[in-house]
């Protein structure tokens, strides 16, 4: 996976424009959002089971690189962490170990794909990202 996603601290306006975002995508279900951790250097953006919320980081915006998951837009990015949430929510149990953590980050991305108010080219991006996720963990199980 070539790139990497933004490291630089958010700016209060940068946060500010996440927090619409988050809004617009949580409609009427509104979810927790800490932004304590956004303005840190190369903090990450996540979903936290025990404390069922979503932690905020720098890596919310895309970064450089050719890479689905560089170019990911902040709207994307936190599809992909409410998507995380909700498939808590059902019972997933979600693999923490590598490399099967690959097919639990493509199986969120694709869920997070389906989310309406993303665009066509965020919908690509997230359904890209699942994909290369899934071409990393076979790699890797031909490799053990």
């Amino acid at each position: 996976m070539l790139g990497a996603r933004n490291r630089i601290g958010l700016t209060e306006d940068d946060i500010a424009r996440c927090i619409e975002v988050w809004r617009t995508l949580c409609g009427e279900r509104e979810r927790p959002l800490d932004v304590s951790e956004a303005t840190v250097y190369g903090s990450r953006t996540r979903f936290v089971e025990d404390r069922n919320v979503i932690v905020l980081g720098a890596d919310v915006l895309p970064g450089s690189g050719p890479s689905a998951n560089a170019r990911m837009s902040m709207q994307a990015c936190l599809a992909h962490e409410i998507a995380h949430a909700e498939r808590f929510e059902v019972g997933y149990n979600r693999p923490i170990k590598f490399p099967d953590s690959l097919i639990d980050e493509a199986e969120t991305s694709l869920r997070a794909s389906f989310a309406p108010a993303l665009t066509a080219r965020e919908q690509e991006d997230l359904i890209e990202d699942a994909r290369d996720r899934l071409i990393h963990w076979l790699a890797t199980r031909a490799q053990e």
